[in-house]
């Protein structure tokens, strides 16, 4: 932050968090859409590679984490848009934004943005973990269900 930033203060409405939630909702279908069509369906390079890039990024120290270390970590870090856990050999997303987002812009679930989340997310835990991680849709719903798996 720079010093002319620390006297600005901006009120913002309820209607103002409304509308920036429909605008990002719309940012992110443009964009998950184009990157789908740019690659032809195959994003999940691109989200593997974003998604590990993020992984260094972030301020976590992990000492040779486990998997479940992991996601407890990212837990912490994500939880103002997702509650998810490890359940049974699967993982869980309870809650999760970006499926509100999509039933905003009656987005179908488990389609490109979905995919391009999944694939940023497991570059993320790839990235923490040091091992190549990659989760498959089990279900989607008022729950997301993904096998996981770790090589």
């Amino acid at each position: 932050m720079n010093n002319s930033d620390q006297n600005y203060r901006l009120e913002l409405t309820e209607e103002d968090y409304q509308k920036a939630y429909v605008e990002v909702a719309f940012l992110l279908d443009a964009f998950a859409g184009t990157i789908d069509n740019i690659m032809g369906g195959k994003t999940a390079p691109v989200g593997r590679i974003a998604g590990r890039d993020t992984a260094r990024k972030l301020p976590l120290e992990l000492s040779d984490p486990t998997l479940e270390e992991v996601l407890a970590a990212l837990g912490g870090q994500m939880q103002a848009g997702f509650e998810f856990s490890l359940d049974g050999d699967g993982l869980v997303f309870r809650r999760c934004i970006l499926r509100q987002m999509c039933g905003l812009r009656h987005i179908e679930t488990g389609t490109a943005l979905c995919r391009l989340f999944h694939a940023y997310f497991d570059g993320i835990v790839n990235g923490l973990l040091s091992r190549p991680v990659k989760s498959e849709f089990v279900s989607v719903g008022d729950a997301c269900h993904l096998k996981i798996a770790v090589q």
